[in-house]
């Protein structure tokens, strides 16, 4: 007699049911997730000089405004 899929056989009664095989690699997951982190680091790096010149522009600018109100050198 043939059992169904969802039947369990007499001598298998009981005993724990076999282990789940292991999922495969999701190697797509992991190349997406470095090229996103390569991506952020390095875009920070290559910009990182333009940004602090701009910023070490803007504060100069605004630290010669302050002083021009501060002094009335206008």
């Amino acid at each position: 007699m043939r059992l169904k899929p969802n039947m369990v056989s007499l001598e298998d009664f009981g005993k724990p049911p076999p282990p789940v095989p292991p999922a495969p690699v999701d190697w797509r997951a992991y190349i997406i997730f470095t090229l996103v982190l390569v991506t952020i680091v390095g875009g920070g790096w290559w910009s990182w000089d333009a940004v602090t010149e701009r910023a070490l522009a803007y504060w100069s600018s605004s630290a010669e405004l302050a002083d021009q109100g501060r002094f009335n050198t206008r």
